[in-house]
């Protein structure tokens, strides 16, 4: 979800609450945004429910970046009750990064398996039999 699809209180409550929050800070005009926005993507469907994942435009939403404090994009931030719990900056491998979140909330879904490539050929493969 992106934070304009918030409004300032609805993001700020869930800021605040009792539920994990996983920021993400980007740019249009940031490379590594990009690189990370499908992982981004992915880690939110492998935590629905568990943890909520919202991405901040720093162009669009500039108060939410000076009030945790970015400096540069991107930049995550793993929040509860209003806290940083976590930050994480640039790249990240995305096991990694999954890793490092179960660490605060569980997993509710496994690895995305789908795609183009030859391991989505293979799982589809073994989906037919």
């Amino acid at each position: 979800m992106k934070s304009e699809d918030y409004s300032d209180d609805a993001f700020w409550d869930q800021v605040r609450s009792d539920s994990h929050t996983f920021l993400a800070f980007w740019s249009h005009t940031c490379p590594p945004c990009k690189v990370m926005a499908p992982v981004f993507e992915r880690l939110g469907k492998r935590f629905k429910g568990s943890i909520e994942f919202v991405a901040v435009s720093t162009y669009d939403r500039p108060d939410m970046a000076k009030k945790f404090g970015i400096s540069s994009t991107p930049t995550f931030i793993l929040a509860r009750r209003g806290k940083a719990l976590r930050r994480f900056y640039g790249v990240i491998r995305e096991q990694a990064l999954a890793e490092q979140l179960s660490v605060y909330a569980p997993l509710t879904a496994p690895p995305d398996v789908g795609g183009s490539g030859l391991l989505a050929r293979i799982a589809g493969v073994f989906r037919r039999n």
